[in-house]
């Protein structure tokens, strides 16, 4: 189901991130905030960020990387898909009764199985997650 691409600066082959081992980042992540208090895991998680990574990403062998360079995603595009994007659908979500939560799973699910593993998050912040294991 992994589809192999090569990058065009460096001609690495690389993996992306099949969907089971996304969703078990998310749970991850989601345990690791809760048993953290949410402290641990975001101090945790401003460190990894240089590297393209969340605490659970980190543990999984998941990288985030920048897609028109394939180099490890930047501190700024993390925070933009894990504090900007989570809390613009937070925000709306809480305006329309949790209908945007809503459209927001059906469109990353449908964007990751229609657009080559990529969800609109990767698509709207530029990025991709690979396997590195």
């Amino acid at each position: 189901m992994n589809e192999e691409w090569s990058t065009n600066s460096n001609q690495v082959n690389l993996r992306y991130a099949s969907f089971q081992h996304r969703l078990g980042a998310i749970v991850l992540d989601a345990t690791l905030m809760v048993l953290t208090l949410g402290i641990g895991w975001l101090i945790w998680s401003l460190v990894l960020w240089s590297q393209g990574q969340t605490p659970a990403k980190k543990i999984l062998k998941l990288r985030t990387i920048n897609f028109t360079n394939s180099a490890p995603a930047t501190w700024g595009h993390m925070g933009i898909r894990e504090v900007l994007v989570p809390t613009t659908v937070s925000v709306t979500s809480f305006l329309t009764g949790g209908i945007a939560s809503i459209v927001w799973i059906v469109v990353e699910i449908v964007f990751y199985f229609t657009k080559k593993q990529r969800t609109f998050r990767d698509y709207w912040v530029k990025t991709a997650v690979i396997n590195e294991a």
